[in-house]
C-alpha cells in the first residue's frame, strides 16, 4: 500500500477483460497500487502514476484526421467575376437547370471540379454543392482552405520539442503538458506544426500533432489550457480546421467547433473564465467569440470599427472581456471592454 488519498472525483478500477470503468465519487477512498499511487482530491483530477492502467495498456487514443485528396481534376477555390450582381448555383450542369441559390459577385465557391464541361464547373457555396457558369469564375488560390492534419503518437519530450520552440509548459502536480511549434520544409512546401504531449512523472501518456500548409507569416496552429480546476482541458486552435478540445487523460478529441461554423480567424487571443468558457478573438470574423466548456457558440461580437485591428492579449476581469488591439499603434494599443454578453462596452487608446 502506497497511502491513502482523499478522492473525490472519479475512481478508475478494472475487471475482466481489461476493461476501464470509472464511477463517480464523493467519499474518502484508500487507493493502493504497488506501482504507484494515484494522486486525486476535492473536485479536482490529478494523476501521479496510473501504473494499473498503463500496464493494461486501454487508454484511447484521439482519433487521427489525414487531409483528404484532392481529385486529379480539382481546381479549387474561385471568385465570382464578371457578372453585374450574381450568378447561380444550379442542380444540375445545364442553364434550365433549377437554381439552388444566388451567389454575389465577388464571393467565392470551393472545391471546384473540372467537370468537363465548357459552360460548367462543380462547386460549393455556403455548403451547398452544385454547378456554376465557368466563364464568370476566376482562380483564387488565396482563398483556398489550408490543408491540415492531425496525429496521435506518443512523444518523448526531446521527440516534441525536437527544432521548435516551447509554447506551452504546464504543470499539475506529476502531470505536465508540454507543446512546441516550428515551420519544416518538406517536398518543396512549407509547413506549420504544432506538438503537443502529456506526461505523467516525465513518461509519455499521450501525444498529438497537428500540421498545416503554411501560407504567409501568421501562425495558424495555437494551444493553451482551458476548463476549471476540476476538469482541465488541452484546447488546440487550427486556422485550417477550428477549436477542439483534447480530453486531459486520455488525449481524446471531445469536441470540435468548426471554422465553417463559427470564424476565428487566427485566434491571435485568447482567455478563460473561472466557469471555463473560452473567449477567442482573431484577425478575422467575429471580436471575440464565446465558446462554453462543452464546445457551444455562447456569442459573437463584432466591434464594426475598421480601425481596431490586430488582436494580440485578451483577458477576464470584473464580469468583463478585455481586448489589446495593436490597431497600427507604435507606442500603444486600442483597449477594447466588452460585457459577459459580448456587448461592446468601451474603446480607449493607451499608451505602453
Amino acid at each position: 500500500m502506497k497511502g491513502v488519498l482523499r478522492c473525490t472525483a472519479f475512481f478508475f478500477f478494472a475487471k475482466k477483460n481489461q476493461d476501464l470503468f470509472l464511477q463517480d465519487m464523493d467519499c474518502e477512498t484508500i487507493i493502493i497500487s504497488e506501482g504507484g499511487s494515484f494522486v486525486m482530491k476535492a473536485k479536482r483530477i490529478v494523476i501521479a502514476v496510473i501504473a494499473a492502467i498503463l500496464l493494461m495498456g486501454i487508454i484511447p487514443a484521439a482519433a487521427d484526421r489525414i487531409p483528404e485528396e484532392k481529385p486529379w481534376n480539382y481546381i479549387g477555390a474561385m471568385q465570382v467575376c464578371w457578372c453585374n450582381e450574381f450568378i447561380s448555383l444550379r442542380e444540375e450542369p445545364r442553364k434550365t437547370s433549377r437554381r439552388l441559390m444566388e451567389i454575389p459577385l465577388g464571393d467565392i465557391v470551393y472545391s471546384c471540379i473540372d467537370i468537363r464541361n465548357d459552360l460548367f464547373v462543380e462547386c460549393e457555396y455556403k455548403g451547398i454543392k452544385g454547378y456554376a457558369l465557368r466563364k464568370y469564375l476566376k482562380r483564387a488560390p488565396e482563398f483556398e482552405p489550408h490543408v491540415s492534419s492531425a496525429v496521435s503518437r506518443k512523444m518523448t519530450k526531446d521527440e516534441l520539442i525536437g527544432t521548435g520552440e516551447v509554447v506551452l509548459d504546464w504543470k499539475d502536480y506529476n502531470m505536465s503538458v508540454i507543446a512546441a511549434h516550428e515551420y519544416i520544409t518538406e517536398n518543396r512546401k512549407t509547413w506549420e506544426v504544432l506538438r503537443v504531449g502529456c506526461f505523467i512523472n516525465d513518461q509519455p501518456y499521450w501525444g498529438h500533432e497537428e500540421k498545416v500548409e503554411a501560407f504567409g507569416q501568421t501562425d495558424m496552429l495555437k494551444v493553451f489550457i482551458g476548463g476549471v480546476p476540476d476538469d482541465w482541458q488541452v484546447m488546440l486552435f487550427d486556422g485550417g480546421f477550428g477549436l477542439s478540445r483534447l480530453d486531459l487523460l486520455s488525449g481524446k478529441e471531445k469536441w470540435c467547433v468548426r471554422i465553417d461554423d463559427c470564424p476565428m480567424g487566427n485566434a491571435s487571443a485568447a482567455a478563460v473564465d473561472e466557469n471555463g468558457t473560452i473567449y477567442i478573438a482573431g484577425s478575422d470574423g467575429p471580436d471575440p467569440v464565446a465558446i462554453s466548456m462543452d464546445g457551444r457558440v455562447l456569442w459573437k461580437s463584432a466591434i464594426g470599427n475598421p480601425d481596431v485591428y490586430g488582436p494580440y492579449e485578451m483577458s477576464v476581469k470584473d464580469q468583463t472581456i478585455q481586448v489589446k488591439y495593436k490597431s497600427g499603434m507604435e507606442n500603444g494599443y486600442k483597449l477594447v471592454t466588452f460585457d459577459s454578453t459580448g456587448t461592446l462596452l468601451s474603446i480607449r487608446n493607451h499608451k505602453e
